[in-house]
């Protein structure tokens, strides 16, 4: 009768000592973890002292482009968002900064208003570059100057996000000048 007992107190050790191997192997076949493949970009430059120039209301964007994922238009009426790789700062936050910055002194006491429509990759066409908007420049008086915006064609290579995002900037940088001539009238 001693013999089983002990035959079962084994039998209980076995199969905890078991189920513990079971656990440690588990343990070592979970996946190992992979690279954050996220890449975040900016358009911003570093701040500035404000000028003495046209004061630029926040930028109104696109609603397709108000998120942090890079929007991609696949065709006319078609876009997606990049998973991997995202804005690091709020598109229109960023835009704003820049139009101010390529205002400078221009336009003093004027207000300008933007509204962006197209600031994307559009795949559909050849992978163009695309900065479209509108604008109004209230001079003091109250008078408004309205115009529309269309940046000059821009190509990516497909490769480079980075190369992608200084195109956009470009954009930006032309679509501001365009803007500081005008408020300069």
């Amino acid at each position: 009768m001693n013999k089983d007992k002990y035959r079962w107190r084994g039998l209980a050790f076995s199969l905890q000592l078991s189920a513990f191997s079971f656990l440690l192997f588990g343990c070592n076949v979970l996946p190992t973890p992979q690279a954050d493949t996220v890449r975040h970009f900016t358009l911003s430059v570093p701040a500035t002292a404000p000028a003495d120039g046209a004061t630029v209301r926040p930028v109104q964007l696109a609603g397709h482009l108000r998120g942090r994922l890079m929007a991609v238009r696949i065709a006319t009426n078609e876009v997606i968002y990049l998973e991997d790789v995202r804005w690091a700062e709020s598109l229109d936050d960023a835009i704003t900064q820049l139009l101010r910055a390529r205002l400078g002194s221009a336009g003093a006491g004027r207000v300008v208003a933007v509204q962006i429509s197209r600031g994307e990759l559009v795949r559909s066409e050849g992978n163009s570059v695309q900065l479209a908007a509108t604008w109004t420049i209230t001079a003091p008086d109250g008078t408004a100057q309205r115009g529309a915006f269309t940046a000059s064609p821009r190509t990516w290579a497909g490769k480079d996000y980075g190369a992608l995002v200084g195109q956009i900037r470009d954009a930006v940088t032309e679509f501001g000048d365009a803007l500081a001539a005008a408020a300069g009238k």
